[in-house]
């Protein structure tokens, strides 16, 4: 008897329930154990948004160069924006697959808990799944746009010989990181103000809005007047598009302090987000 009650006091617990979680404990050795489930739910993503559709996957290239050519007609040809002598197609895909990556990626974080109430009052699993699984589906994408954007650049650097390729591309891969994890902490930070309080939607929505305005999608950071050109950069989308079009097209130079100051603003927001989710994610539960 005495044996049976030493091994009970001996085992090993698996799990820890305490109603005030460490600040930083954030779970993250859950994402990996959970791994399988995060790509479920990438595969299910990626084939709800085009089951039902007439081209399906296409529209992965269509959506990008549709807006491309828009903004080809509206800023380029009516209003006669500047584009720094780059091919205005290229100048314009540039922006828009970078903004939209941004903006598809704080859109599906910031309505984490709204949109996924009904599983997550079934069934328990690190709710830190969802914002990570749709930051790997909207990098999928962003991968299948972003070859759209080499078929058309290649096809100027080959026939036109354009533009010259450097050693400062190997920062792409950085450079997608850094967009992810500025939507990832936002959105973190957004999702648990919208499940509390469902008119801050409409605010944020209006601010994302005009947020691409505040950002070089479809204009060259050099129209900026010179007295507003520190806030502009501030903005970290502004180091990060205008790095990735002085890498390919050789416009400018880039400005790594800035770069540098995005990375550390990223940084910061993206540990405030995991830690305010972590916080507030069973009480977030409990309200919706």
């Amino acid at each position: 008897m005495n044996n049976n009650k030493n091994e009970d006091t001996t085992a090993d617990w698996q799990w820890e329930i305490n109603g005030t979680p460490a600040w930083f404990k954030l779970g993250l050795r859950d994402l990996y154990a959970y791994r399988g489930l995060i790509m479920r739910f990438v595969r299910r993503d990626l084939i709800a948004s085009y089951q039902q559709t007439i081209i399906g996957p296409i529209w992965m290239f269509l959506q990008p160069l549709l807006t491309t050519l828009i903004y080809l007609i509206v800023f380029g040809s009516f209003a006669k924006v500047s584009t720094d002598g780059v091919p205005k197609i290229l100048f314009y895909l540039s922006g828009t697959i970078i903004w939209t990556f941004f903006f598809d990626n704080i859109s599906g974080t910031m309505y984490t808990f709204i949109t996924n109430a009904e599983i997550f009052s079934k069934v328990y699993f690190p709710r830190l799944i969802m914002p990570v699984s749709n930051i790997i589906t909207q990098s999928v994408r962003l991968s299948i746009q972003f070859l759209l954007f080499i078929i058309i650049f290649l096809y100027y650097h080959i026939v036109y010989h354009q533009f010259q390729l450097t050693t400062s591309l190997l920062l792409i891969p950085f450079l997608i990181v850094l967009t992810a994890a500025f939507a990832l902490g936002t959105g973190l930070l957004i999702s648990v103000f919208t499940a509390r309080y469902r008119d801050v939607d409409t605010f944020f929505q209006y601010i994302l809005r005009l947020g691409m305005f505040v950002t070089p999608v479809v204009f060259p950071s050099s129209i900026v007047p010179l007295k507003y050109q520190f806030l502009f950069w501030l903005n970290p989308l502004t180091p990060i598009i205008e790095t990735f079009r002085a890498m390919f097209f050789n416009v400018g130079t880039i400005q790594y302090q800035y770069l540098l100051l995005a990375t550390v603003n990223t940084t910061i927001l993206l540990i405030l987000g995991l830690v305010l989710f972590k916080r507030r994610e069973t009480e977030v539960m409990d309200i919706i």
